[in-house]
Formats: C-alpha cells, structure tokens, sequence
C-alpha cells in the first residue's frame, strides 16, 4: 500500500497549488473588469466541487487543508503542545501572503466553505449587511475564546462544530446542526461564518489593511453614483468610498467592479496607478 502520510502531503501541495493558481487568475481577471455574474458563479460552483467535495472526499480520513485548520493547527501545537512546527508556520505564510497580494481573494475564491455560503447567499431573499462593529466584535471575542481554551483546558471549540468536516462526509450531529444553521443564515447574510466567526478571517482582515491590490476609486472618472457600494456585499465598499483608513472584510467577489458603469473610476489596483 502507498504511505499514507506521504499521500496527503501530495495532496496537501497539490491543493495550495491550484489555490495559487486560482488567486491569479481571479486577480487577472479582477484586474480586466472581467468578474461578471456567470464567472463568477462558476468559479463558486467549481470551486466548491473541486477544493470541497472532491478533495474532502480524496483525504476523507485525513486533512482536506483549509485557512482555518492552517491557524488552529499551529496555535494547538504551539499552546498545548508547546511545539513549533516549521511546515505550519510556512502554510499560514503562504496563505497571508496571499491575502496581502490581493486582498483576501484566498478567502473570497480557494475557500471551500466560503464559496458554498457565497453560493447560498445568491438565492434571492432578504438580505441584511450586519454593521462591521457588531461582526467583527463578535470574530474578536470567538478568536480571544478559541485561545483561552486552548491555554486553560487544552479545548479547540471550532473542532465541536468544525463547519469543514461537512466536505468530508464525515462528520457529528453537532458539526451537521451547525453547518445546517450556517447554510441557512448565509441565504440572508453574506458569509456568517467569515464575518462572524472565522480565525483566519480575523487574521486576514488584519493582514488586508496593507493589501497591495484592492478596489480603489479614480475620482476623477466616478460619478458618485455609488452602485458598487450597493453591489458590495459587506460594508468594505463603502469604507473605500468613505476614504476610511480601516475598512471591513473585502473577500475579492468582484461585484463592485462589476456594478460601476464608469470603466476607470474604479479597479483592482495598487495604490500608485
């Protein structure tokens, strides 16, 4: 039989490669005014198949590798098993990297479970943009409970509800009811589990206030219509519009590009074109 832990680990490079893959197309295309609705949702749709199911299925008994787990990983070994380990350290690098080239696109376009609640939140129902305070509060105080377990009791809380076991099949009637319950408010909310909840979010958003490439205005060409801001699907946009120094969660969708009618007045740019 072929060594198993070699095995994943094939998979584990073979899946941060397509993610760097993807992350440059999606910025080729982001740059091009090229996201439109159908590319989009065909990215969301073939990336929930590929990075989700296929590859949860492939490593069903092992590590499908994910933003979360590359965080929760290292802060296990280093908090309760008092451990460095360097292969960890390289892979959260890696992938914060990413979100500061371009903006949380890893987020926005590699993420197995944001893309599927990027798809839910496509049926046309209600929706309600939580203000970024009330978010990112409640991110902060999941994050400051995830290493408090982890220091007091040893206790990772996300493995309990662990919503990316779902990809696997392999899964307790508490991840099922919570992943149920996300799937659901995600039809009314964009990304709750990202917004509200997610340790490499946080961490990202971090990381994405010196982005090198994100959605930036040319004031001379917009004509204050302010379409991307309605297109947006948290509050990011309008912090760029607002000329706000700290700005919410940008997950790279696209939709603000795509909402202006005006080709120059805004792009995926860096911040000297």
């Amino acid at each position: 039989m072929p060594n198993q832990p070699a095995l994943f680990n094939s998979f584990i490079l073979i899946k941060f490669i397509l993610w760097i893959a993807v992350i440059v197309i999606s910025t080729i295309l982001l740059r091009r005014r090229k996201v439109t609705l159908k590319v989009r949702l065909a990215f969301l749709i073939g990336g929930t198949l590929l990075f989700g199911f296929a590859f949860g299925f492939i490593t069903r008994q092992g590590v499908n590798p994910n933003p979360v787990f590359s965080l929760r990983n290292l802060l296990t070994s280093t908090l309760v098993h008092q451990q460095f380990i360097f292969p960890i350290v390289i892979m959260l690098v890696i992938l914060l990297l990413m979100v500061w080239l371009s903006n949380k696109s890893i987020c926005g376009w590699g993420c197995e479970l944001g893309l599927l609640q990027d798809l839910f939140h496509r049926v046309p129902l209600p929706k309600w943009k939580p203000p970024f305070w009330l978010s990112n509060t409640v991110r902060i105080i999941a994050f400051t409970a995830l290493i408090a377990g982890l220091v007091v009791a040893g206790l990772d809380w996300i493995k309990i509800i662990d919503p990316f076991k779902f990809f696997q099949l392999n899964f307790t009637l508490w991840i099922g009811l919570f992943v149920s319950a996300l799937l659901i408010a995600s039809l009314f909310v964009y990304r709750p589990w990202c917004q509200f909840l997610c340790p490499f979010g946080l961490i990202g958003w971090i990381v994405e206030q010196v982005s090198l490439l994100r959605p930036r205005i040319n004031w001379e060409a917009c004509k204050k219509c302010e379409l991307c801001v309605k297109a947006c699907p948290t509050q990011a946009m309008s912090d760029f519009y607002n000329g706000k120094k700290i700005h919410a969660d940008c997950f790279a969708c696209g939709s603000c590009i795509a909402a202006c009618p005006q080709e120059d007045a805004l792009g995926w740019r860096m911040k000297s074109q």
